[in-house]
């Protein structure tokens, strides 16, 4: 079967399982794709299984300007051949946080740009490429493969955007510091001084999850 074939019939699959009333409500909370289908996730990943590892396959779902075929590409893809060209093309596609959740957490982690990248959109000015950094940061320091030494810049990093921080990054930034405190005592304590600090900001967020950190890490 040619490449074109499968996503003749993935695309056909797809249609096969359209939810209007999901659709429709991911619209009304601003989850906005040009063709949306409303497929549930766990939907989804049966549709990709007999594809995975097909690097040309997710790159033709991708170009698609349809959430089950991009979904689907973050799903099947092979991370150790995605290239940095591409992981930046396909980030232009940020445009709601269920793309960015996907992206990353199926896909970008895995790959060899993943800290470089993670470092950038997070000093980004848009919150989603923010997300997308929070979150790569998150999956990585769940990875027992990642150093210690190399998570702790991080903490410094997302303390300086709590700042700022708004709902669009809260459970993301939340996410990203529990993973790097459950690495390591010494992280967990670099964690704790930065959730102490950010329960003096004027943002109202940031003291919250700093709040939130402390409680959790300390009751731990």
């Amino acid at each position: 079967m040619t490449t074109l074939e499968k996503v003749l019939e993935l695309k056909a699959k797809v249609k096969h399982l359209m939810n209007a009333e999901v659709a429709d409500a991911m619209r009304r909370e601003g989850i906005i794709y040009k063709v949306n289908y409303g497929v549930s996730i766990p939907e989804l990943k049966a549709l990709a299984k007999p594809y995975l590892g097909d690097h040309e396959l997710a790159l033709e779902l991708f170009r698609e300007e349809i959430r089950e075929c991009k979904l689907l590409a973050t799903m099947i893809d092979d991370p150790e051949l995605i290239t940095g060209e591409q992981l930046d093309e396909w980030a232009n596609d940020f445009t709601n946080p269920e793309i960015v959740e996907q992206v990353c957490g199926n896909l970008f982690w895995r790959t060899g740009y993943a800290l470089s990248r993670s470092i950038e959109w997070c000093l980004d000015d848009d919150e989603l490429f923010q997300k997308a950094g929070l979150l790569i940061i998150a999956r990585k320091a769940s990875d027992p493969n990642v150093g210690v030494n190399l998570l702790q810049p991080y903490i410094g990093v997302i303390e300086n955007m709590a700042d700022t921080m708004t709902d669009t990054i809260l459970s993301s930034m939340s996410f990203a510091l529990r993973e790097i405190a459950k690495r390591s005592p010494e992280l967990c304590g670099m964690v704790l001084s930065a959730a102490q600090r950010m329960t003096q900001l004027d943002n109202e967020l940031a003291a919250w999850l700093g709040n939130e950190l402390i409680y959790e890490l300390t009751e731990a």
